[in-house]
C-alpha cells in the first residue's frame, strides 16, 4: 500500500479528465485460482464488502463521478453498483465489452495447475498462449479506452470518470502508458484497488498519477497469493 497523495481528489481542471480506474471486487474464481477471462462470474461476499468500503472511502473524500464506463461482465457491473450505492450518486453508467479482461479461450474455467498441464500437453510454452492474442487484446482495450475518454472529453461535461475493469486489463494499460515507477509486468492490482490516470485534453496525453490504492481496505499491503494470477 502506498501513502495517500493530493491526486486522490476531484479534478477541477477543465483541460483534464481524471480517470479513477477500479478493478472489480473479489470472486470465488479469484480465491480458487480459476482462470476467468470472459467467464461471467459474480462477486462473492468479500468482493461486495470491498466495493462497499471503496464507496464509503470515496464518499468521505468527496469524490464525485460525472460518468462511469465499466466492463460489461457481472463482476464489474456489481462492483460499480455497490460503490455508487455507498456514494449516494447516480452518474450515467455505460458498459463496454472493450473493457473486458483478455479472453483465455479453451482454458477459461480451469484451475491454474490444470491450465499449465493442458498447455504442456498441447506443446505450448505457457497457458497464456491460449485465447485472445496479446496484440489483439491491446488494440481492443486501448482503442476502446481512447474512444470512451475522447468522447467524454469532447462532451465538456466530464472532469472525473470511473473506469471499472479487470486486473490483467489494468496492468496492460499501465504497460501501454510506459509506467515505470515499478516494473509494470510485476504490478499487482488488488481487487477494488484504484489507479488514477489524468487525460490531458489539449495534448491527448495520459499521465499515471497513482497505482493500486487499497487504503479503503485498511492497513497493510494487499497482495495476490499466486503471482501467476496477478
Amino acid at each position: 500500500m502506498t501513502r495517500d497523495i493530493p491526486f486522490y481528489s476531484n479534478n477541477e481542471d477543465p483541460d483534464v479528465v481524471r480517470l479513477f480506474v477500479i478493478r472489480h471486487g473479489q470472486t470465488e474464481h479469484n480465491v480458487q485460482k480459476i482462470l476467468q477471462g470472459h467467464l461471467d462470474t459474480d462477486l462473492n461476499h468479500v468482493g461486495l464488502e470491498q466495493a462497499e468500503k471503496l464507496g464509503q472511502y470515496l464518499k468521505e473524500r468527496h469524490i464525485n463521478f460525472d460518468s462511469v464506463a465499466s466492463s460489461d461482465l457481472k463482476r464489474c457491473m456489481q462492483t460499480i453498483k455497490a460503490i455508487l450505492e455507498q456514494m449516494d450518486q447516480e452518474p450515467p453508467v455505460k458498459y463496454y465489452k472493450e473493457l473486458r479482461e483478455r479472453c483465455m479461450g479453451v482454458i477459461e474455467g480451469m484451475h491454474i495447475r490444470e491450465a499449465e498441464s493442458y498447455a504442456d500437453k498441447h506443446g505450448k510454452g505457457s497457458f497464456r498462449d491460449f485465447g485472445e492474442k496479446a496484440d489483439e487484446f491491446l488494440e481492443r482495450l486501448t482503442g476502446g479506452l481512447k474512444s470512451i475518454v475522447e468522447n467524454a472529453a469532447e462532451s465538456g461535461q466530464v472532469k472525473n470518470m470511473a473506469i471499472v475493469s479487470h486486473g490483467g486489463a489494468i496492468r496492460t494499460l499501465l504497460r501501454w502508458l510506459h509506467y515505470e515507477e515499478h516494473n509494470a509486468h510485476n504490478i499487482i492490482v488488488f481487487n477494488t484497488s484504484v489507479t488514477i490516470i489524468d487525460y490531458i485534453k489539449r495534448t491527448g496525453q495520459f499521465i499515471v498519477r497513482r497505482v493500486g490504492n487499497t487504503q479503503h481496505l485498511g492497513d497493510g499491503e494487499f497482495v495476490v497469493s499466486d503471482l501467476r494470477l496477478r
